[in-house]
Formats: C-alpha cells, structure tokens, sequence
C-alpha cells in the first residue's frame, strides 16, 4: 500500500511530501523520516537532547521542527 506523508517545519516555513510503500500508516513513518533527513539534514553539532526535545521527540516532533503535518493512502 502506498501512503502519502506530508511533514510540516515550522521553522523553515517548508512542507515536505513522499510517498513511502509500507502496509500500514506506521510502518510508513521511519522511512519518511529517513527520506526527510536525506533532502534536510539536520543542522548543527551533534549534542545530547535536552528534556524539552525527548518530549517534542515523544509527541512526534522531530527536533530539527519537523512535524508529520498529515498521512493519507496515495491512490
């Protein structure tokens, strides 16, 4: 099955969308996120997460901004 992924960065002002071939809406999230960080790596020094961000990470916010805006089944 095909899914259509759209993450949204606030920051950036940008929306990213793929499609990603998995055969259910979360096991399509890891290899979107992996196509994400290809196109925007992520910037900056590596360095331990704060608090705050292992709590953005929980919630599904990655910690560069990025959030999974919407996923639908691509037709």
């Amino acid at each position: 099955m095909k899914w259509r992924m759209e993450f949204y960065s606030e920051r950036r002002g940008t929306l990213a969308r793929y499609v990603i071939e998995a055969p259910t809406p979360a096991a399509a999230v890891p290899p979107g996120r992996r196509a994400l960080l290809a196109e925007y790596p992520p910037t900056g020094a590596r360095r331990r997460w704060s608090l705050f961000e292992q709590a953005q990470r929980v919630g599904g916010q990655d910690p560069s901004g990025w959030v999974l805006h919407r996923i639908v089944k691509d037709e």
